[in-house]
């Protein structure tokens, strides 16, 4: 195929200012945790050590310092007898890299608390089997079973100022495998954090529940992100969804 000179188009300092003026910025996002209700013995667990499934769902994802859009990346088998003298390479396996976001620790300290006590209940053997405590020298670590301390699902939404435009990530089958040390020290104080690392069976992009399928918000429509009218209220008394409240699809 010729290069057509013709296409060539000048670009105008103006055209570029108009381009970098809708970048989006990484300021603006949320973080959620999804289904650890459902979990009946880890929020058991949880419970009996202060902290409630209303911390879980309503405040935990607000002390979220960072987060991290996730990567992924398609592991290739070569294949180099299918003709002579050439290799191709073939896409077998995706695969989805651990995650890690950074949270300020509430003066209460059940940031802090839930993530540790998360790993200890994915580890609490004896005492919960045996009634050994966690002092004792026989004390002794059993795995719980996966669909026991996996949650449903930790909900990334990254959206912009305007709140019409945004992404979101559903990492399916989370737990957290590290967290990190945090250093304190009697120099000038400071907020405190911590960095957890999840691992996750895998990833979904785009919104999953039913509600934000209807607007049109799963990535395979065009539609507003976040911003929708009311639902309206049909002559039997029924509501219906409002749609959203700018751009339909085409």
């Amino acid at each position: 195929m010729a290069f057509n000179r013709d296409n060539l188009k000048p670009r105008t300092t103006d055209d570029f200012i108009s381009n970098f003026s809708r970048v989006a910025q990484t300021s603006h996002y949320k973080v959620e945790f999804r289904g650890i209700e459902r979990l009946t013995s880890l929020s058991s667990y949880l419970r009996s050590r202060d902290i409630s499934n209303q911390f879980i769902s309503r405040e935990l994802g607000e002390y979220c310092r960072s987060a991290v859009i996730p990567g992924t990346s398609l592991a290739s088998h070569s294949a180099g007898d299918q003709f002579p003298g050439v290799t191709e390479k073939f896409a077998y396996r995706r695969i989805f890299p651990n995650v890690t976001m950074r949270f300020y620790v509430d003066y209460e300290y059940k940031v802090q608390k839930f993530f540790e006590l998360w790993q200890e209940y994915i580890l609490s053997g004896s005492n919960s089997a045996d009634g050994v405590d966690f002092d004792q020298k026989n004390y002794y670590y059993r795995v719980k079973y996966p669909d026991q301390y996996k949650c449903e699902r930790i909900r990334i939404v990254k959206y912009d100022r305007d709140h019409k435009e945004g992404i979101e990530y559903n990492l399916l089958g989370a737990y957290p495998l590290d967290i990190t040390s945090t250093q304190v020290s009697y120099d000038q104080s400071r907020v405190l954090e911590v960095d957890v690392r999840f691992e996750y069976d895998r990833y979904i992009f785009g919104a999953m529940d039913s509600y934000s399928k209807s607007l049109k918000q799963a990535f395979n429509e065009r539609g507003d992100f976040i911003t929708f009218k009311p639902a309206a209220t049909s002559s039997d008394g029924t509501n219906t969804l409002g749609g959203t409240s700018g751009t339909s699809s085409q």
